[in-house]
């Protein structure tokens, strides 16, 4: 980085510090003309001429003295710093940048931040705004096949045929070939394919990654302007941990995919946890070097990522927000209008700590949400491509705006917003809100209560010891209907049969209706049916019955006539037993409790 130069600003250009007693402390007190909601419109530049995104936009105190000035890392390879509505200086990168982070290397006073810009494979980093340190990324390891095939090429042992099917076959068995051989592959024509390997065959076969994305982690405080780390993304789906200088990589962790963005929780000399959203619609999780197997699946690749308290807030490129707890556990979702172009959370220490989440949409919509309840939103007449929120000059709560057009646009909250705000369409209803009418607590129930606490165990034992008894009592009345036969169905043999008993009649005639169901899946044969009463009340014509057949799910009905020879019309029971062929035990039986009789009187 020898060659980039530093552009000083001249006196005329730095703007004086307002007077205390006249100054509200705003960013641009003669800019704010009027406020959309809680926003005031500080400042427009239709000609600024930034080519930036959200990664390449920061916001710093570069000199240490307080006021924050704005970073850009254009694409058109100028570091540029804005102070107000001013360009205080501009620097030269040495490539297109891809990510810009501001982190802090000591602890010397005055705090002044070191300024990192991705750019390929390099980092270059700034001091005061001049080139300090560039660190480059380590090579990839090559295919020692690979390696070989180029040096045999070099030393012309193998000719170009060769080497192409040899190339190939390496690609086929699953091999990570170089950007090189790649390149050699894409070339049909056989005189392009000589002059390629002429051209790098006395070059040593390097493959170098490149980095993808970028973040900050304090090392040991957490603080605004705390020692941190560089967190580096790689192309080769690596995540390196930089020291606090920014020259040598302390931890390395390998991802299925190739990161995208990264976002920091906690401290590096402490516990830390990096969460990555990849190109393959996954979010993963790194822990103090490690990666989790807990991986959060999208249903679109991610396009912003955040981190907020415990909950990991993703925007998705199908317009889907949705925010996940730090284990993965779904919590809410939302779906926007419009592609979302970036989003940033809005954290403010000025009487409460309120919190949101910014959203800007493509179309040139800001919105501002507490998770899924909207508090205020404003439209702009042009596209958006980048959205950065914190203290910029003196004022706290800023928010810078870049057009597709390369337009700026500042705007500023005010100090009395009530960010507080509630939603009709969402949320929980007021009604939720009313207390119920519950009636005191009286002395019995706080007694029981206190009771249940002091004697929970014992009270649980004793209930586990009358649910077994409960189970074994049912199981034993179960065994005994089926080997015992008392009761209206036995399963005693291959059928299951049903028997049903009831008495017509006033007397001294009655008659029993008998019912009988097999309700199994085999016929039954030659059952016998054996009536048991007092001889001395009861006079039975037949009292054997022998069913010669009982099909499954046919209902049988039988008579029997019954006479009380009893004088006084006295009353017992007749039981009814069924019979099979093996067993000496009944497989069913019935008890019919007979009425007293009339009494018939003779002359």
């Amino acid at each position: 980085m020898s060659g980039l130069e530093r552009r000083e600003p001249t006196p005329e250009k730095v703007e004086a510090a307002p007077k205390p007693e006249k100054s509200t402390n705003r960013l641009l007190p003669s800019a704010l003309t009027h406020a959309i909601g809680p926003w005031l419109h500080a400042y427009h530049n239709t000609v600024a001429g930034i080519k930036a995104f959200t990664q390449c936009i920061k916001l710093a105190d570069v000199y240490g003295d307080g006021d924050y000035k704005l970073i850009v890392a254009d694409a058109d390879r100028r570091l540029k710093m804005y102070k107000g509505s001013t360009l205080l200086s501009e620097q030269a990168i040495l490539g297109v940048p891809v990510a810009l982070c501001v982190f802090y290397s000591d602890s010397v006073r005055p705090r002044t931040p070191s300024i990192a810009v991705a750019s390929g494979p390099s980092i270059y980093i700034y001091r005061n705004m001049r080139p300090y340190y560039k660190f480059t990324l380590p090579p990839l390891d090559v295919v020692s096949d690979e390696v070989k095939l180029w040096a045999q090429l070099a030393k012309c042992e193998v000719d170009i045929i060769g080497a192409v099917h040899q190339l190939n076959t390496l690609r086929s068995q699953g091999a990570q070939l170089s950007q090189r051989s790649r390149g050699f592959l894409a070339i049909d024509d056989m005189e392009q394919q000589a002059e390629f390997v002429s051209r790098y065959m006395d070059d040593p076969l390097v493959e170098q990654t490149t980095i993808t994305c970028m973040a900050t982690l304090n090392k040991s405080m957490d603080e605004k302007d705390a020692v941190g780390c560089l967190v580096i993304g790689t192309e080769a789906g690596q995540v390196y941990v930089l020291d606090q200088q920014g020259a040598n990589i302390t931890t390395k962790a390998y991802l299925p995919s190739t990161p995208v963005d990264i976002v920091v929780n906690g401290l590096f000399d402490v516990e830390y946890r990096l969460i990555v959203s990849c190109r393959n619609g996954s979010v993963y999780t790194v822990k103090n070097g490690e990666l989790l197997k807990s991986v959060i699946e999208l249903e679109s690749p991610a396009c912003a990522l955040l981190q907020m308290d415990k909950s990991i807030i993703v925007a998705c490129m199908d317009r889907k927000i949705t925010s996940f707890h730090l284990k993965g556990k779904k919590n809410w979702s939302m779906t926007m209008a419009q592609d979302i172009v970036a989003m940033e959370a809005l954290n403010l220490r000025r009487t409460k700590n309120s919190k949101g989440i910014l959203i800007a949409l493509r179309k040139g919509e800001v919105l501002l949400y507490n998770e899924k309840i909207k508090i205020t939103s404003f439209h702009l007449d042009s596209l958006l491509t980048a959205m950065v929120f914190g203290q910029y000059g003196r004022e706290e709560a800023s928010l810078v705006l870049v057009h597709k057009s390369g337009a700026l646009t500042l705007k500023i909250l005010q100090r009395n917003a009530d960010l507080e705000g509630t939603s009709t369409a969402s949320g929980p209803p007021p009604e939720q809100d009313i207390p119920l009418n519950v009636p005191k607590k009286t002395k019995l129930y706080v007694e029981q209560t206190q009771r249940e606490r002091d004697h929970a165990v014992e009270m649980h034992r004793h209930f586990q010891r009358d649910l077994c008894k409960l189970r074994l009592t049912t199981v034993r009345s179960y065994v005994k209907v089926i080997r015992d036969g008392q009761g209206p169905v036995s399963y005693a043999t291959g059928a299951s049969i049903r028997l049903n008993a009831k008495v017509q009649g006033i007397g001294p005639l009655f008659k029993v209706q008998l019912q009988l169901q097999n309700s199994g899946a085999k016929f039954a044969a030659d059952v016998p049916i054996v009536l048991h009463y007092d001889h001395g009340l009861y006079r039975i014509r037949q009292s054997l019955l022998q069913i010669p057949l009982l099909l499954p799910g046919v209902q049988y009905a039988y008579t029997i006539d019954v006479e009380n020879i009893s004088d006084t019309g006295a009353a017992d029971s007749i039981y009814i037993f069924v019979c099979g062929k093996d067993s000496c035990v009944p497989l069913v039986s019935a008890v019919v409790n007979m009425p007293l009789s009339d009494i018939v009187v003779r002359g």
